[in-house]
């Protein structure tokens, strides 16, 4: 009889495998540097010129790189370069463009110039926007039906690319502000700040109007408040003495934006098939969007592209 002790013992110790019984995560991950999360409400928008809710900055803090960050450590939170290579500088003009000194009071300050240097190592994750063909022209930029007909997300593309970030992206980013499509929920108060962006949402406007169905190419459209220097410097202008502005600097608003992806998602067909910015990102940050399912799942992948970045030595 005392074999009728032992077997529920036995079973116990059968089912002692090594593993927990009660791990949610598959078995063939076990080990592999996966970080598991939850979210309680889907993102509405992974669009950096439109999303403005937690839910959706959890995803593009990992997938765009603002010029600015905050520090990870110190308290009170600090602004630190992110894509920025050093901190903004400013220049203070008058009414005339005339320079003022750094300590000129803020009632004769008509303007604020701020200057963004970037990093020079900045590339974007792999996306077959920036996919190119033996000749090195666009691969994936006149599709027709047929060529969509078995692509459902971005991974259905065979091929994929990259590019290195430039200043014009970040300049781009910020003209989107005011494209009427987007209906981005800071271009009211950014009208107000940044010289000239109230006209030319009145300009692409009327654009669009006059050619409804063609994508307005930002980069035809010049705006007095954000122009580049040079492949990795720009300047954003703004209307009198606004300290706070650089903290916007630090939201992914004013992430870059590649004209190469407005171009992608703008074929027809792209929509219907949920292939847009809204739903793919295209981003230069640690992480990009590999699996896009929020009923579901939705996975970040490392990017092969990030520059790096290391934890802080002080904070």
């Amino acid at each position: 009889m005392k074999w009728l002790f032992c077997l529920p013992l036995l079973l116990l110790l059968s089912a002692c495998d090594g593993g927990l019984w009660n791990n949610p995560y598959p078995a063939a991950d076990e080990g592999r540097p996966i970080y598991y999360s939850a979210f309680t409400e889907r993102p509405k928008h992974l669009d950096p010129a439109q999303a403005y809710s937690e839910n959706e900055y959890i995803f593009l803090a990992q997938i765009y790189q603002p010029p600015l960050q905050y520090h990870y450590l110190k308290r009170p939170y600090t602004l630190v370069p992110q894509a920025a290579s050093t901190m903004p500088g400013v220049r203070y003009l008058d009414k005339d463009n005339r320079p003022l000194p750094d300590d000129a009071p803020a009632e004769k300050v008509a303007f604020s110039v701020y200057e963004i240097r970037l990093r020079p190592d900045l590339k974007y994750q792999p996306h077959p926007a920036f996919a190119r063909d033996a000749q090195g022209k666009p691969e994936y930029l006149a599709l027709s039906a047929k060529d969509l007909r078995n692509i459902h997300a971005l991974n259905d593309f065979p091929h994929s690319g990259t590019r290195e970030v430039s200043a014009a992206d970040y300049v781009y980013q910020i003209k989107r502000l005011a494209h009427p499509d987007i209906h981005s929920p800071i271009a009211g108060l950014m009208t107000d700040y940044i010289v000239g962006l109230k006209d030319y949402a009145a300009t692409l406007q009327q654009a669009q109007k006059t050619r409804p169905a063609a994508l307005l190419n930002l980069h035809d459209y010049p705006l007095e408040g954000a122009q580049a220097v040079d492949e990795h410097t720009y300047r954003i202008k703004v209307y009198g003495k606004y300290p706070q502005f650089v903290y916007w600097l630090a939201m992914p608003f004013f992430a870059p934006m590649p004209v190469e992806a407005d171009r992608f998602y703008a074929q027809d067909g792209m929509r219907e098939k949920n292939l847009t910015l809204d739903w793919w990102p295209a981003g230069s940050g640690p992480y990009y969007l590999s699996e896009n399912n929020p009923n579901q799942r939705m996975v970040l992948t490392k990017n092969p592209n990030f520059s790096g970045e290391f934890y802080p030595a002080e904070g």
